[in-house]
């Protein structure tokens, strides 16, 4: 399904593979049932279904960027797709500002692929990357589509369906415009993230604000936003690695330790794994 298979969906919905393929299996008994055609959408149904379709693509884009399992961590060919069909979007339904919100937010993220994985597939963070490397001209046009889905007056529930894109866009274009990662502002991605996890009450975003607020406020800070995660993903590897690098940045390196183990048991992409046993081994011999 959009190239994608049940165990990848399923882990993008935070749900386990037997409780999406039963969604699947009722989502397509419902469409024979009631008879849903095969169809092109009527102009007032493309208004209706756009926020589904736009998170359908956002999904896609996800597995892409960061796959969840196998041996590559980004799937160039998945990021592409899901940014040549929200370019679809956009040329169809002009007036909708989460479009080009959605296409700015993929365009200035899928532009630093080439600098995310080094040699032999090893994970490179942020900071560390060759921003020389990244892909300047999509940057100018994942800003171009920023600028874009804030122009207009669009009614209160479209600018609500764009609201979360463009938070997280705004995001996205604090890092791909910091010269260094010394310039990056980590006081207003925190303030962007607030923001979203307030309008979305998503634990991803939760989890993403707490990195953020590590940065702009010391890992303390960070670390209590975790508080309470674990029971809305609890088979995360990324919130057992990042409460285990912030407990290592704490000093408390035995706590440490017992996180990076979980999240190289819960990891599901040989790169991130290799990343992980590397982090595990720097805690243990703090």
């Amino acid at each position: 399904m959009a190239g994608l298979s049940v165990a990848e969906i399923a882990r993008l919905f935070l749900v386990t593979d037997t409780t999406m393929s039963a969604r699947i299996t009722r989502a397509k008994r419902t469409i024979v049932d009631a008879g849903i055609p095969f169809a092109v959408p009527t102009a007032d149904q493309m208004t209706e279904r756009l926020d589904t379709v736009l998170t359908v693509i956002y999904l896609i884009f996800t597995e892409g960027y960061r796959a969840t399992s196998g041996p590559q961590l980004v799937r160039a060919e998945l990021a592409e797709e899901a940014i040549r069909l929200a370019t679809v979007v956009n040329e169809l339904v002009t007036d909708q500002p989460a479009v080009p919100a959605l296409l700015a937010l993929m365009m200035l993220q899928h532009s630093r692929r080439d600098s995310r994985v080094g040699p032999e597939g090893r994970v490179i963070l942020l900071p560390d990357q060759d921003r020389g490397a990244w892909h300047h001209d999509e940057i100018a046009d994942g800003l171009r589509h920023l600028d874009s889905s804030m122009a207009g007056d669009p009614d209160q529930h479209a600018e609500r369906v764009a609201l979360r894109y463009r938070l997280q866009a705004l995001i996205a274009a604090s890092h791909a415009t910091a010269a260094t990662a010394a310039d990056t502002d980590w006081a207003t991605i925190a303030a962007n993230y607030a923001e979203l996890d307030d309008l979305t009450k998503s634990p991803i975003v939760r989890l993403n604000r707490a990195v953020a607020v590590a940065e702009a406020e010391g890992p303390a800070a960070g670390l209590a936003l975790l508080d309470g995660l674990d029971r809305h993903l609890p088979r995360s590897h990324t919130l057992a690695a990042t409460r285990g690098e912030l407990l290592h940045r704490l000093g408390r390196s035995r706590e440490s330790v017992i996180e990076f183990d979980r999240a190289i048991e819960l990891v599901a992409t040989d790169a991130e794994r290799a990343h992980l046993v590397a982090r595990r081994v720097a805690a243990a011999d703090r």
